[in-house]
């Protein structure tokens, strides 16, 4: 997806949020009365302002107040997981009782052996067969309800954060933001991880706890002195082994990096495969992987180093509880205060209860990649959530509200409670509409609420009432997230003037705010008047179309244009989707989708398509027609695929086509025909960028940005209608004279 998700996003745009943009901005007025600024204004060199919340204190707090967020909403939310995790819960008690029952049988069974006594043997044999014959199913079924509920639990949580992935082209904003590394495998291995590993955990404490109360009773009563010694022995365990491993949260955390960027390279290498062997640049390939591979190797090799350091602690700490409670009670069993049975039941509800003590000790390098991927995971969803905030065009709340907290945390002042502390962490519970209310009545002054008011809202009183729309304003489609003076980017079935698309005093900065663009554009295009946007390599062609299209917005500036279902993008590389020949000419909708929405939703009209774009050859190969499924990516040439992106705009029959050098591809006899068929689409106007001189008789007017170096930076100029065969023999015959 990291190669295609411009295109992806060009394609896809989301429909505009709740937001408002009133059209006072966009009067409609002649090209010749449009002011002419300067560009060269002074860019401001600020950083980019951070979409995510501040950076977080790495304490156990926090952990437990991220872990609390990210595991709590598949319990909450998800139909059938309070009835599994409360069957889990059953029968985690039952292992348990089990455990505690064997320790019982276990030592009849050795105190008959030691007591010679056949007859008793036999009977306590047979007592134990009995036993394994009900705690073998038991056990069965408690394995397998765990690893179910961790599978339907990972199922859950990966559908919602691929929902929110693929929410307000969250996928594309990721990709420019440098921040976030390797989405895919946050998606996949960290949520995989953090359900089984919390999942896991959360049994070994809840079975701790239940140990540490039944087997100590036992300990207790065989022998006071070493109860009190097991609490001595795993307190120095446990202090020692966080001394020495500590190194390791980190140093798992930079692998899974390491490990990631490893992977990207062999992916691009494998998606490039082409270019590359056209370049010959097999060897510097092979470098970037070897070097990548060494940091991942070094890294590996300094937590293996950390690892053998606190494993001549823990694996001599292991060894020694074999025999240590054996130590302390074979005193009493040579003064024959106790049997045999006794030593081993002693020796057994040692080892419970010290593994219960020890957790920290026994599971710290898995903690250790736990907390790491549990960070990763944790920055994701922030990042995501924080992307669905006043702008988003989503209309599912946030499903982990990572960001809500963390944003509370600065509005909210106390001390949290001991719960809110061990939910929230020190930044406490998110804001609901009580603190709010109250925080507006501080600020505004406003009048105090009524008995009634704080009856029913707290004392924060009545929250304010939600904005009201004035008739005539347009949704404000606030597509990244805002900035200083960010582009406002509405969608309406209205564009003002009556025009299709109206872009009023629009500067646009790089996402980084390092470099202007342009500044103070303004164009309007009516219906029909096809417009053309042309300038050297650098001045934004192809930046505005991706502002129009909301996926930049740094700067500032209005822009309308229709409903996204009424407008399309064609980018420079097209992009084809995983699926049938059916699936690609309707894409971005699903086939059921276009069926039925379209009037002419046949595979007539598909396959008419497909001939005006000289792709019916595609349709009558094979037996599968139309729904022949390839990798058409890999199968179609660069040029074919611009065609079949042709074919999708007359498929799908838009108010509005955006094209950013869409026939760059194409030799010019093909150009002229896609854009013969797009001017026959009935009701269809068209922006196209490009270089060649033959575009210029398939549009009425075209824009030409000069760069922000120049004042002003835009020439809008109508153009003479020609015949399109003339500008082709003319582009034709410009192209042969440079040549």
């Amino acid at each position: 997806m990291r190669s295609g998700a411009f295109a992806i996003a060009l394609l896809c745009v989301s429909p505009g949020a709740s937001l408002t943009l009133s059209r006072q901005p966009l009067v409609s007025r002649p090209h010749h009365a449009l002011a002419q600024p300067r560009c060269s204004e002074p860019v401001a060199t600020e950083r980019r302002e951070e979409h995510a919340a501040p950076a977080r204190e790495d304490t156990v707090q926090e952990r437990l107040r991220l872990f609390w967020r990210l595991a709590v909403p598949y319990f909450l939310n998800a139909e059938g997981a309070k009835l599994n995790f409360g069957l889990m819960l059953l029968l985690v008690l039952i292992n348990s009782g089990i455990s505690v029952i064997f320790s019982y049988v276990g030592r009849d069974f050795y105190s008959a052996l030691s007591a010679k006594d056949q007859a008793l043997f036999l009977e306590k044999t047979s007592n134990y067969a009995v036993g394994l014959a009900v705690a073998t199913p038991l056990t069965v079924l408690y394995k397998f309800q765990r690893q179910r509920l961790a599978l339907n639990w990972r199922e859950w949580m990966t559908t919602e954060l691929s929902r929110q992935y693929c929410t307000d082209k969250a996928y594309y904003k990721l990709e420019i933001d440098p921040e976030i590394d390797n989405p895919d495998q946050r998606l996949t291995e960290d949520v995989q991880a953090f359900t089984k590993v919390s999942l896991d955990f959360f049994i070994t404490l809840m079975t701790a706890a239940i140990d540490l109360v039944s087997f100590s009773g036992i300990l207790y009563s065989i022998y006071p002195n070493l109860f009190y010694a097991i609490f001595v022995y795993a307190g120095v365990g446990t202090l020692t082994t966080v001394k020495l491993g500590k190194a390791l949260v980190g140093q798992n955390a930079e692998q899974l990096l390491r490990e990631a960027n490893l992977r990207y390279s062999l992916v691009r290498l494998r998606e490039n495969a082409e270019s590359i062997a056209f370049y010959r640049g097999e060897a510097q390939e092979e470098e970037e992987v070897v070097s990548r591979l060494g940091g991942a190797v070094e890294n590996k090799r300094a937590i293996l180093g950390t690892q053998r350091n606190l494993e001549f602690f823990t694996v001599g700490y292991s060894y020694l509880i074999q025999i240590l409670p054996v130590l302390v009670v074979s005193p009493l069993y040579f003064a024959g205060s106790v049997e045999l049975g006794v030593i081993t039941q002693s020796t057994g509800a040692f080892n419970h209860v010290l593994g219960d003590l020890s957790i920290i000790v026994n599971q710290f390098e898995g903690l250790s990649s736990f907390s790491a991927g549990l960070g990763r995971l944790a920055t994701f969803v922030d990042r995501m959530e924080a992307y669905q905030g006043p702008s988003s065009s989503s209309s599912s709340p946030a499903t982990f509200q990572l960001a809500e907290a963390a944003a509370s945390a600065e509005a909210g002042g106390g001390t949290p409670s001991i719960w809110h502390a061990l939910r929230f962490g020190r930044r406490g519970p998110p804001a609901g509409p009580e603190a709010g209310a109250a925080a507006q009545t501080a600020a505004g002054g406003g009048e105090a609420p009524s008995a009634w008011e704080r009856v029913l809202y707290g004392r924060g009183g009545a929250p304010p009432p939600p904005p009201r729309r004035r008739k005539g304003e347009l949704r404000l489609e606030g597509v990244v997230a805002p900035t200083r003076g960010g582009v406002r980017n509405a969608e309406g079935g209205l564009v003002p003037g009556g025009g299709v698309l109206a872009v009023r005093q629009l500067s646009l900065s790089t996402p980084d705010g390092s470099r202007r663009l342009f500044s103070n554009v303004s164009v309007d295009v009516q219906p029909g008047r096809h417009l053309l946007v042309m300038g050297n390599s650098g001045t934004g062609k192809s930046s505005m179309l991706r502002a129009v299209a909301g996926l930049w917005d740094r700067g500032s500036g209005d822009i309308a244009r229709p409903h996204t279902a009424d407008t399309m993008f064609l980018p420079q590389r097209p992009y084809c989707t995983l699926g049938s020949l059916r699936q690609q000419l309707v894409y971005p909708r699903t086939v059921d989708e276009w069926a039925r929405g379209s009037s002419l939703g046949t595979d007539g009209s598909l396959l008419d398509a497909l001939a005006t774009v000289q792709l019916d050859r595609l349709a009558e190969r094979g037996v599968e027609g139309l729904d022949a499924v390839r990798d058409w990516g890999d199968e179609l040439s660069l040029g074919e695929q611009q065609r079949l992106a042709f074919a999708r705009v007359l498929v799908s029959k838009p108010r509005l086509a955006i094209l950013d050098e869409a026939t760059s591809a194409l030799d010019l006899n093909n150009e002229a025909i896609m854009y013969k068929a797009l001017a026959a689409v009935p009701g269809i106007t068209y922006v196209s960028v490009g270089h060649r001189p033959s575009l210029l008789s398939f549009h009425a007017s075209r824009l030409r940005l000069l760069g922000a170096g120049h004042s002003p930076c835009f020439e809008v100029e109508d153009l003479a209608e020609e015949p399109a065969e003339e500008a082709a023999a003319a582009g034709a015959s410009g192209l042969a004279a440079r040549r």
